[in-house]
């Protein structure tokens, strides 16, 4: 099996990361404070290139990650690039020995599965961009339970939430107007409660 160019421990990592980012500051400072937490996790960022047909590109070989944003964006159109490429780095399962992913082109035709996994790098980036990573389904930047057979009312709670996560996603990456929903603030509040609710004592993950 061809085998994940990044690796699950640096993913746990950026969703631990991501998940306490502040959200002050400028374009400016957002944008590199995203570079520096890709950085820190071994995935290079180069700013100089000039792309003309695409804001940034996100490449994974054998030499390791390397996220490349196009020299000629403005600061707010940078931070955007960055935010698509941490997002694409907690959805997609990038494979080695090489592969890479294209942020912000347009006009090009996309096969189906390709076309879901851009909705869900495009909601959590417009999460992680407004600061609300609550307005996206939790399994995307967090570890959730799972829908298992459960035996006890606390593993059939946990169960029950891990289903409702699953369709969360379904529908996240199919259709429109549950993105525009689930980004509502009451929304997203009241989907939280119901998280309380299920699993009030979530357990610790070493």
């Amino acid at each position: 099996m061809t085998r994940l160019a990044l690796g699950e421990d640096v993913r746990r990592q950026l969703r631990d990361r991501v998940r306490f980012l502040p959200k002050h500051g400028s374009a400016y400072v957002r944008a590199q404070r995203l570079r520096s937490l890709l950085e820190e996790l071994g995935i290079r960022c180069d700013e100089r290139i000039d792309l003309q047909d695409a804001d940034a590109v996100l490449l994974a070989s054998a030499h390791g990650t390397e996220a490349i944003i196009a020299a000629r964006l403005s600061d707010e159109e940078r931070h955007t690039a960055y935010t698509r490429v941490v997002a694409r780095l907690l959805v997609s399962d990038m494979r080695a020995p090489i592969d890479a992913r294209i942020e912000g082109q347009h006009g090009i035709r996309l096969s189906t599965r390709e076309r879901e996994e851009d909705r869900l790098v495009e909601g959590l980036a417009l999460a992680l961009a407004s600061g609300r990573l609550e307005a996206a389904p939790r399994p995307l930047y967090d570890d959730v339970p799972k829908l298992t057979f459960a035996f006890t009312p606390r593993s059939a709670a946990r169960s029950t939430l891990g289903g409702l996560h699953r369709w969360s996603v379904l529908w996240y990456k199919r259709s429109d107007f549950y993105r525009r929903l689930r980004a509502r603030r009451r929304v997203s509040e009241a989907i939280g409660r119901i998280c309380v609710a299920l699993d009030p004592n979530p357990p610790l993950v070493a």
